[in-house]
C-alpha cells in the first residue's frame, strides 16, 4: 500500500522532467547547427576570395573580372548580399600582391534568425596572390622579372 501511493505521487515526473530539459537540448541542437553552417559559410567565403585574387594575379585582370570569379564561387552556394573590396584598380608597377576581400553579413546567412543573437557581424574571407609577372626586388642579386 505504501509502495502505491509513493508510485501515485511520483507520477508525470518524466513529463516535467522532459518538459525541461527538451528546450534545452534543441536550442543546444540548434546552436551547433548554426555554428557548423556559419563555419561551412566562412570556409565558401574565403574561397570566393582566393578564386577573386588568382584571377587579380593574371596580367590584364580588372575588378569587374574580379567580381565575376567571386559571383561564380558565391553562386554556387547561393550566397547573396556580399559585398567585394580589391587593391587591383589602384595597383602600380611597384605592387607585386593583389588582395581580394568579401564579406557578408551573417544574418544573409543564419537560418535561425536572430534566436542566437547573430547578424550584427560579417563573414570575412581575405586572400592575398603574388601578380603574375610582377619583378621582384632580390636585394643585391637584382631583378627577376
Amino acid at each position: 500500500m505504501i509502495a502505491k501511493r509513493r508510485s501515485m505521487r511520483r507520477r508525470g515526473g518524466a513529463v516535467v522532467e522532459t518538459a525541461v530539459v527538451a528546450p534545452l537540448f534543441l536550442g543546444m541542437m540548434l546552436g551547433m547547427t548554426e555554428f557548423g553552417s556559419a563555419f561551412l559559410i566562412r570556409q565558401t567565403v574565403t574561397n570566393a576570395a582566393r578564386e577573386g585574387a588568382r584571377v587579380g594575379a593574371l596580367p590584364g585582370a580588372t575588378q569587374a573580372d574580379v567580381n565575376a570569379a567571386v559571383a561564380q564561387t558565391m553562386a554556387s552556394s547561393s550566397l547573396t548580399g556580399y559585398t567585394v573590396q580589391s587593391n587591383i584598380a589602384s595597383l602600380t608597377s611597384h605592387d607585386t600582391d593583389v588582395w581580394v576581400k568579401v564579406k557578408l553579413p551573417f544574418h544573409r546567412a543564419s537560418f535561425t534568425g536572430s534566436m542566437f543573437g547573430g547578424g550584427t557581424f560579417n563573414l570575412e574571407g581575405k586572400a592575398t596572390m603574388r601578380l603574375e609577372g610582377a619583378a621582384i626586388d632580390t636585394g643585391n642579386q637584382g631583378l627577376i622579372p
